[in-house]
């Protein structure tokens, strides 16, 4: 495990974080060690995403191009909505 050093919190920060540990009753170490490893997987997953943006825009092109009178999803889901 790796281990670091936060410094030049605010003090409201550093007590936010506290209180949410105590009525969690876990250790600040823990709460702050789940928070980051959450916001690690979060940003991996954006990464994902943006990755594959390029391929979806792609596949729209080539599916509008292909089918270029089709009524796209939304309108035809309002519609049956509305009925």
């Amino acid at each position: 495990m790796g281990a670091m050093t936060v410094r030049n919190l605010d003090p409201k920060v550093v007590e936010r974080l506290r209180m949410r540990a105590a009525e969690q009753k876990k250790s600040l170490n823990v709460l702050v060690c789940e928070i980051l490893a959450q916001a690690a997987e979060d940003d991996a997953r954006r990464r994902r995403l943006r990755a594959v943006i390029p391929r979806m825009d792609r596949l729209r092109a080539k599916i509008a191009k292909e089918f270029p009178n089709q009524t796209p999803s939304e309108i035809l889901i309002r519609e049956d909505r509305d009925r």
